[in-house]
């Protein structure tokens, strides 16, 4: 399958690169495929028509931003029902389960499993949770040393990321991809390490300036002792393999035995390693342990705030306003924090279904590339999506430090966004059967093109050339 060589998109890219994510694409007018401008009611703060005062674009909106990517026939389905009852069919959606990987010790093959995953699940709006809180509680797979921490952590997020906050945090900090990767179980009662408890106010659930350098260090004794241990389905302790660097295949098989059978690794206290004395934490003084610094930092004022404007930014508009946050972070708290009910707040907010906020977000490379595997049909590209990801600055399992990666502006620089024009041009070749590029336009972009890609759609000379303008487009890269 030959491309015709359109080089507009290349363009497009480096002009987004120079003029930042969002604000290129105020350059461009809201042009559709046959050159005219499409009915809507308003203009995005971007400078799209919008289209949002409509049930089947209302619908996309949502499809786009809840889960990855969709067919023509899952538009339809979900535009036959009112928005309300569609929010509610995505946030009760239970996760397909992940699966087991031939070596669930190699992160490279957990996370190819994974972006297979996002390209095939029904469900999928626990996935986009799931990498959701890969972004906010980030850990790197460097630490995994041969061990199934990545895969058990993906497992974990899957499961937990649409229960509650306090089940999600008290989980996450006996994770031990977690643990090993800010050194949770180093701290004893005689030495406590501050760097989980620092985070967990900072970046998890406070926010800077909500905390003192006492509360870390008290928080940091609260949670000394806990180690990794191994336990069987059943929850009983068990032995765990020895390495043996003369066989380590040898070693791997009896870990994948492992998982296989259902054991787990997981954090437990070591109560000579455990700090028993008095703590007092943000107020609150006694012997705490884990699950009481949880307690505490859930009680303060500024955390349903701060998670809520995390999950507004990845989801509803880059800069939600203080008034925006306060009425779902109010939502949110009342409800003991249940996740599902944060997400149905924001996905029923006056931020998220307005008009200004059409194709406010911009998608990270892994959504953009399951976006692209669904929008082909086409969920073989896991493998090419893994590999592609590096060139684009987003190696799952490899953030660039403990705050996570960018989002929208963050995202743009000429360099990852030719490496996801590269990528469109693998996902086209690979396709031997290509869906209808003039329907695509249709349901992938809502008709609403910008004057260049209105101009490279006419151009091109073949179907091939068709999605290559549009995969590549602005449009396909902002949701």
């Amino acid at each position: 399958m030959k491309l015709t060589g359109i080089r507009l998109s290349r363009r497009q890219a480096i002009g987004v690169a120079a003029g930042g994510a969002l604000g290129a694409v105020a350059l461009h007018y809201g042009l559709d495929e046959t050159g005219s401008r499409p009915k809507a009611a308003a203009v995005s703060a971007g400078g799209w028509p919008s289209p949002l005062g409509d049930q089947r674009a209302m619908a996309a909106h949502l499809l786009r931003r809840a889960g990855f990517g969709y067919t023509k026939a899952d538009l339809d389905e979900a535009a036959s029902i009112s928005y309300d009852d569609l929010v509610d069919k995505l946030v009760t959606q239970q996760p397909d389960p992940l699966a087991v990987p031939a070596d669930a010790t190699n992160h490279n093959l957990v996370v190819r499993a994974w972006y297979a995953h996002m390209a095939t699940t029904h469900a999928q709006f626990p996935e986009r949770m799931t990498l959701f809180w890969h972004g906010v509680l980030t850990s790197d797979y460097r630490k995994a040393a041969r061990l199934p921490f990545v895969f058990q952590q993906n497992n974990l997020y899957r499961s937990a990321a649409l229960t509650d906050l306090r089940s999600l945090l008290s989980s996450v900090t006996h994770d031990p991809l977690m643990m090993r990767y800010l050194n949770l179980d180093a701290g004893t009662a005689a030495a406590p390490n501050e760097n989980y408890a620092r985070e967990l106010m900072e970046l998890f659930t406070l926010g800077p300036g909500n905390y003192s350098e006492s509360d870390v260090r008290e928080g940091a004794r609260a949670l000394s002792g806990l180690r990794i241990g191994l336990f069987d389905s059943g929850g009983s302790r068990i032995p765990a393999p020895r390495y043996d660097k003369s066989n380590p295949q040898s070693y791997a098989d009896q870990i994948n035995a492992l998982v296989a059978s259902g054991a787990r690794f997981r954090g437990t206290v070591v109560a000579r390693l455990h700090d028993s004395g008095g703590k007092t934490l943000l107020g609150k003084t006694g012997n705490l342990g884990a699950d009481d610094v949880i307690d505490i930092l859930l009680a303060q004022s500024a955390c349903a705030p701060f998670v809520t404007r995390r999950a507004m930014t990845f989801f509803a508009t880059p800069n939600p306003s203080d008034a925006d946050v306060n009425d779902v972070a109010s939502q949110f708290r009342n409800s003991r924090y249940d996740l599902r009910t944060l997400m149905r707040a924001i996905f029923r907010s006056r931020v998220f279904t307005s008009p200004a906020n059409y194709r406010s977000l911009m998608r990270s490379p892994t959504d953009y590339m399951v976006a692209s595997t669904r929008a082909l049909n086409r969920p073989q590209l896991a493998v090419a999506a893994a590999k592609a990801a590096a060139g684009m600055d987003q190696v799952l399992y490899d953030p660039p430090n403990v705050a996570g990666w960018p989002s929208n502006a963050g995202w743009v620089n000429s360099t990852s966004m030719l490496a996801r024009i590269n990528f469109a041009t693998t996902a086209i070749t690979q396709t031997a059967a290509l869906p209808d590029p003039k329907t695509g336009v249709g349901t992938q972009l809502d008709g609403v093109l910008g004057r260049d890609t209105a101009a490279a759609f006419k151009a091109a000379g073949n179907d091939a050339d068709r999605w290559f303008a549009l995969l590549a487009s602005p449009e396909f890269q902002l949701k």
